[in-house]
């Protein structure tokens, strides 16, 4: 296996573990709150992929994020150069409904996406730094941090939906 397959599986699996913490979520649990400093789910789910697609189309690219370029903004009303980062409890308090189903189309695009570009990819990308500005950040680590940043919100995800099934609350 090489390192574009073990990339590729990796994201996959995470993809396949979301799906399964996510599917039957009702619109109250996406977007309940353990605690006043809490994210819900649904806030968790749209930063999860505005940052993928952040990293990979805008940061490594150069290029427009699928988030304005597919007009998801528009489609959910939310601006277009925004992704949570910096997000305090007021902006999360206020973070608005997505529907499960249409993020998910959403996520699915930018995987895509991030899989095609992935397997352009060869050994000697990986050391290449998009960004002068971001000299710490190169090809590979930018994946290093997509797949190691995703599989912790997938854990906050899961905790997230056995604390709410339970009926308990941190606050």
């Amino acid at each position: 296996m090489d390192l574009n397959e073990f990339i590729k599986d990796a994201l996959n699996k995470e993809q396949e573990f979301l799906l399964e913490a996510v599917r039957d979520l009702t619109p109250e649990e996406l977007s309940w709150r353990a605690g006043p400093q809490a994210n819900p789910i649904v806030w968790i789910l749209w930063h999860m992929f505005r940052v993928e697609d952040m990293w990979i189309q805008f940061f490594i690219q150069n290029q427009t994020e699928i988030w304005e370029q597919d007009g998801w903004h528009q489609k959910f009303s939310l601006p277009t150069r925004d992704n949570g980062f910096g997000h305090n409890t007021e902006q999360i308090s206020s973070f608005p409904y997505l529907e499960l189903s249409a993020l998910l189309n959403y996520g699915q695009s930018v995987r895509s996406q991030t899989i095609e570009y992935l397997g352009s990819l060869g050994a000697e990308d990986y050391n290449l730094v998009p960004r002068e500005r971001r000299s710490e950040m190169s090809i590979g680590a930018v994946f290093q941090q997509i797949v190691g940043e995703f599989y912790q919100h997938l854990g906050h995800i899961s905790y997230l939906k056995g604390l709410v099934r339970s009926g308990n609350t941190l606050a």
